[in-house]
C-alpha cells in the first residue's frame, strides 16, 4: 500500500492541499468544522508526516522539552501528559528533563536545550529571580512558564505563561478551615521561592485576617513540597505542649506526610486535626483517605502550555506580546476537614 499524502487527503475532501497542511499543523485560516474533518480523515486514512523532509524545510528538530523539579511528585504526571499529547497532536516530541529543586540543574539543561537544538521549552522549575530567565532568553530559546511564575510585574510582562489562581485557591482552604470553627491552625508550606508558595500562603494568610486567626511562627513550616519533611514538620508541631487542631499544606504530597505523621503521633483524621491539601492528586479520593483538597486540572494546563508554545514556534501569535491564561480553582470538600462532623 502506498503512503498517504496531503494531497491525497485534499483529493477526497476537495480542498486545496494548503488546507490540508495548514489544518494539521494548527496553522490559522482554517474553519473548526473543516479542521475537524481533515483530521479525522488524516486518521482513518493512517496519514504519517514525514517529519524528517519538514525538519529540513523548516530548520526544526520538531522536538520540545518539559523541564520539571521533581518526577517522583505526583502532581507532574498528568501535566507531562498533556504536554505529550498536544505536542504530539502536531507532530512535536517531548523530552522530559528533571532538576531535583535545584537551579543549577536547571541551568545545566537549559545549556544542553540550547546545543542539542531542541524547539522550545515549557518550564515549570522557575524561582523568583531565576538567573536562568535571562539564559534562556540569551539562547534565544522559545518558552513558556507553566504552574510556576515570576511575579515581578516587569520581568513577568515579557514572559508567556500558564498558572493556576493560587491565591484563591489557597483563601477558600482557609477559609473553609476556619468556617468550621479551626482557630488554631498549622500552616505546611512549600518552596517559598516559587510563585506558587508564595501566592498560597498570602491567600491563606488574607483568609486568616479576615477571620481573626492568628499562626504562630513555629506553625508556620516550610517544607519544600516533600513528603518527608512535611511528615517530620509535623511530628515536630504535634509533640509540642500546645497543638493546633488543623494543618492546611500547600499541596496533596505534603498533606499526605502531614496524616501520616499524625496517625504516627497518636491522632485521628479527622476526629482530632482536619487536614486540607492543594492539587487533587490521584490518590486523594481514595477510601480512606478522602482528602478535602483544591482541585486543579493539571491535564489541561499542560495541553495548554504546549498549545502556547506550538503556538510561538509556528509563528501564530504576534511577535512581542505575552500570553497568559490563568485557570480557576475549586474547593473539593472530603472528610478530612471534618466537615461531616460538625
Amino acid at each position: 500500500m502506498s503512503k498517504v499524502t496531503i494531497k491525497d487527503i485534499a483529493r477526497q475532501l476537495q480542498v486545496s492541499a494548503t488546507t490540508v497542511s495548514n489544518a494539521l499543523n494548527a496553522k490559522p485560516g482554517v474553519g473548526e468544522t473543516v479542521r475537524n474533518k481533515i483530521i479525522q480523515l488524516a486518521k482513518e486514512m493512517g496519514y504519517q508526516p514525514n517529519y524528517f523532509a519538514k525538519g529540513l524545510v523548516s530548520r526544526q528538530s520538531y522536538a520540545i522539552a518539559l523541564v520539571i523539579t521533581n518526577i517522583a511528585d505526583p502532581f507532574y504526571p498528568q501535566l507531562a501528559l498533556g504536554v505529550q499529547e498536544r505536542a504530539g497532536a502536531s507532530g512535536y516530541s517531548t523530552m522530559l528533563f528533571n532538576t531535583d529543586h535545584s537551579i543549577e540543574n536547571e541551568k545545566r539543561i537549559i545549556q544542553m536545550l540550547g546545543s542539542k537544538g531542541v524547539d522550545g521549552g515549557i518550564l515549570s522549575t522557575v524561582q523568583q529571580d531565576d538567573p536562568n530567565i535571562d539564559l534562556l532568553e540569551d539562547l534565544g530559546l522559545p518558552f513558556v512558564l507553566v504552574n510556576r511564575l515570576i511575579l515581578n510585574p516587569k520581568k513577568a510582562s515579557q514572559i508567556d505563561s500558564v498558572s493556576l489562581d493560587n491565591y484563591g485557591g489557597s483563601y477558600k482552604a482557609a477559609a473553609h478551615l476556619c468556617q468550621l470553627g479551626h482557630t488554631r491552625i498549622a500552616l505546611i508550606a512549600g518552596d517559598m521561592e516559587s510563585s506558587t508558595a508564595i501566592m498560597r500562603t498570602q491567600g491563606a494568610k488574607e483568609a486568616f485576617y479576615e477571620f481573626g486567626v492568628a499562626i504562630p511562627p513555629e506553625w508556620f513550616v516550610v517544607c519544600g513540597y516533600t513528603k518527608e519533611k512535611a511528615f517530620e514538620a509535623t511530628r515536630h508541631i504535634l509533640s509540642r505542649k500546645e497543638k493546633p487542631t488543623a494543618f492546611l499544606a500547600q499541596d496533596d504530597n505534603m498533606a499526605l506526610g502531614v496524616r501520616e505523621a499524625a496517625f504516627a503521633s497518636g491522632f485521628k483524621i479527622p476526629e482530632d486535626l482536619a487536614l486540607i491539601g492543594f492539587n487533587n492528586i490521584s490518590v486523594s479520593s481514595l477510601t480512606g483517605i478522602e482528602l478535602t483538597t483544591v482541585r486543579q486540572d493539571q491535564h489541561a494546563m499542560g495541553m495548554t502550555s504546549a498549545e502556547m508554545l506550538i503556538n510561538k514556534l509556528q509563528r501564530s501569535v504576534h511577535p512581542g506580546i505575552s500570553n497568559k491564561i490563568v485557570v480557576e480553582t475549586e474547593l473539593v470538600i472530603r472528610k478530612s476537614c471534618g466537615y461531616h462532623l460538625k
